[in-house]
């Protein structure tokens, strides 16, 4: 096992992270920390945005708006149309030839 840094908690429970670690991580005294009990261990992770379930549903949406913005503006639509009534009539005949 890979032993990092060994540390003892105060009377509190509290720890110190290392300098060295919240250089690293981009922690400072306004970054606030998640903590997730896992087995036998506890994973420490700084959050960069807290958001409430109505603004996480709107986000997602959001950046899913954004990641596609213009995908389908370029697209031949009447072609799209075409081939896909091609396609449904090959399946279609096909189906009827098995009966």
């Amino acid at each position: 096992m890979k032993i990092g840094v060994i540390s003892k908690t105060n009377e509190k429970g509290q720890v110190v992270i290392p300098k060295y670690m919240r250089r690293q991580l981009g922690i400072t005294n306004e970054i606030s920390l998640n903590f997730i009990l896992r087995g036998e261990g506890i994973y420490i992770y700084p959050v960069e945005e807290v958001l409430t379930p109505a603004q996480a549903d709107n986000a997602s949406y959001l950046e899913i708006l954004k990641f596609t913005q213009g995908s389908w503006a370029k697209e031949n639509w009447e072609g799209l149309r075409k081939k896909r009534k091609k396609i449904e009539k090959e399946a279609s005949e096909k189906r009827k030839r098995k009966w």
